[in-house]
């Protein structure tokens, strides 16, 4: 409030606005940092579902049911995942042994 009182009684508003804003935003920054204390905690993310990585899988070069070739890049996925389907006729892809 001080600072806006200093701007609009120099007249010096626009330019002034925006240095009021980094100087603001330095000052709180500096006060804001403090020191790590023995009894902090840090912070622990268990996995809440209990669910395991899904083993990957790979799919077909080719499409059985329209022999159309699979890209490279949508070959690979997780066995638990959504499953690959043909980008030309929509039929699931076939998992490789």
């Amino acid at each position: 409030m001080i600072g806006l009182a200093i701007l609009f009684a120099t007249d010096w508003i626009w330019p002034g606005i925006l240095v009021l804003v980094g100087v603001t935003s330095l000052v709180g920054a500096y006060l804001g940092q403090s020191e790590r204390e023995d009894n902090d905690i840090p912070l622990r993310v268990d996995d809440p579902t209990g669910v395991k990585e899904q083993p990957a899988v790979r799919y077909a070069a080719q499409c059985a049911s329209c022999g159309a070739a699979t890209p490279e890049e949508e070959r690979d996925g997780a066995a638990g995942g959504p499953k690959a389907v043909c980008g030309f006729c929509g039929s699931p892809l076939a998992q490789e042994q």
